[in-house]
């Protein structure tokens, strides 16, 4: 018994060495895996208008043209978020110059009295003002106007003596400018409806200022005038 122990051991580590050697081969690695992996060495270059992995010479050195082909996204800049509790203030706005905003013409309607040339006291405080703005203008315009009450004859005669009741006031305020009357009765109405208050309105005397003086030159004609009178 002690005799067939050895061999029967002998056997059967004989049977495993055979069994091992009629293995098949093992498969390769490359069939497992779908691609290959570039190597530490490949490098990633733009080629043939697409990115392409290369290796040594094959890379393409970069230039400023081939750099300038690929427009790399630049970041949009975030916008800070507002931090809470503190107000945002807006920047400064510098205000307007009032010479940038100068008008170079002016109106001005002096009412009056029913079948009169004697102004409302509207009309006259209007007569005060004009007298004051009237100095900046080279030229105003008096357009004599009536209502619709009375005839045509009348109503012009009217119309004209208003206006010239203008001229003559502006004219002993000092007024320099150069100022043109015209008159006409029963039209040119602002309000045409046959009622007191649309007529009170029609008894006027429209005044239109134009031609801005300069100031500077104004000035200098001013001390021009008052050198030679010395």
């Amino acid at each position: 018994m002690a005799l067939v122990n050895p061999v029967a051991i002998l056997l059967f580590t004989t049977s495993i060495l055979v069994g091992c050697e009629s293995l098949p081969p093992a498969l390769p690695q490359a069939l497992f895996e779908e691609s290959p992996k570039p190597m530490a060495r490949d490098r990633i270059a733009w080629i043939e208008r697409q990115f392409r992995t290369c290796s040594g010479t094959a890379c393409p050195t970069p230039t400023r043209k081939t750099l300038a082909i690929v427009e790399l996204p630049v970041a949009a800049k975030e916008q800070a978020s507002p931090v809470r509790g503190v107000q945002h203030i807006p920047p400064p706005v510098a205000p307007v110059s009032p010479v940038a905003t100068a008008v170079d013409s002016a109106t001005a309607t002096i009412l009056f009295e029913y079948g009169q040339d004697t102004p409302t006291a509207d009309g006259q405080w209007e007569l005060e003002r004009l007298a004051a703005i009237s100095a900046a203008y080279k030229r105003i315009e008096l357009y004599g106007r009536t209502d619709d009450i009375g005839g045509k004859a009348y109503n012009d005669r009217l119309a004209r003596r208003r206006a010239e009741s203008v001229r003559s006031w502006l004219l002993d305020k000092g007024v320099e400018a150069k100022i043109v009357v015209r008159a006409e009765g029963l039209c040119c109405y602002l309000d045409p409806a046959p009622t007191e208050a649309a007529r009170q309105s029609n008894r006027r005397v429209e005044v239109r200022l134009s031609g801005q003086h300069d100031r500077l030159s104004d000035r200098n004609r001013s001390t021009n005038r008052n050198s030679k009178g010395a």
